[in-house]
């Protein structure tokens, strides 16, 4: 096993599209909140600064990790499904799937390496998100002339920001393993990448619409992904904002959210690893 995790880092170390994905989280990081400064300095034509709803607490330096974590729940979560959707869909496409089971090993042990390999390097890629988005918020604080005060660095602030770090990942799970299961479904990576994106930028509009009508309809978006992301998320403590950026208010109790979600993570993983063992691998 733990040669299969090496001959898997060396793989994804090698390959393009890794680092092109790392550099494409680290590039939104920069490019959010640089934008996002620039939309707090404009005037609004009555003279009154254009903040948008607190816009200027979530820059500070104390709100930096928790909005990154925030960032990383979508835009992150994108990156992760489709890293791990190519690492499985790609042995198909490149019909190297067989000879990767031939060399001795299970069918099992194979893709329990590959879970492990992209759920480490989606870990690396959210520790050097953080550094990005830290570094950006001195950048910005610097700019506009605040003083970078560290006196926030609590204990119970690192704790808090420790277990965010890995409720963030929890919300990224589901997506990434949807892309998983569906790329062993397909053989192939589309449509774990499709299926995996698709469903977590459409879900929100399509639950948005559930949520307008009435009785059993209304209440099936508190079993989807978004409802219980957001419980999650709004853990975080991030102060309100406009738009997807900053935190709201949760429909869903943290304790569901993390039930509904892990029941997800738990289904996805068995029916993957139930139909990769169970039949033909012939891309």
């Amino acid at each position: 096993m733990i040669n299969l995790i090496r001959s898997e880092f060396f793989k994804l170390r090698k390959r393009g599209m890794t680092w092109t994905l790392l550099y494409i989280m680290l590039g939104i990081m920069v490019l959010i909140n640089i934008i996002l400064y620039a939309v707090s300095k404009i005037s609004l034509p009555n003279g009154e600064p254009g903040h948008l709803a607190n816009l200027s607490s979530i820059l500070s330096l104390q709100s930096s990790i928790p909005f990154t974590f925030s960032i990383l729940s979508s835009f992150g979560a994108v990156m992760a499904v489709i890293l791990m959707a190519s690492s499985v869909g790609n042995e198909y496409n490149w019909r190297t799937i067989r000879i990767a089971l031939i060399s001795g090993k299970g069918r099992l042990q194979l893709l329990g390496a590959k879970l492990i390999t992209v759920i480490v390097l989606v870990i690396i890629g959210m520790l050097a998100s953080l550094v990005v988005g830290f570094i950006m918020s001195m950048v910005t604080n610097t700019i506009g002339g605040h003083a970078l005060d560290f006196g926030f660095f609590t204990g119970s602030y690192l704790w808090h920001q420790f277990l965010q770090f890995w409720r963030t990942l929890f919300v990224i799970l589901p997506f990434t393993f949807m892309g998983f299961l569906f790329a062993v479904i397909g053989r192939s990576a589309m449509p774990g990448i499709a299926i995996g994106v698709g469903i977590l930028f459409l879900e929100p509009i399509i639950t948005g619409l559930m949520g307008l009508a009435s009785g059993w309809v209304s209440r099936i978006p508190d079993y989807l992904f978004a409802a219980n992301v957001d419980a999650i998320n709004a853990l975080n403590g991030l102060p309100a904002g406009p738009g997807p950026f900053g935190g709201g208010t949760a429909t869903q109790t943290a304790s569901t959210a993390f039930t509904v979600l892990g029941a997800y993570i738990v289904v996805f993983l068995v029916v993957a690893f139930y139909l990769f063992r169970k039949r033909d691998v012939t891309g």
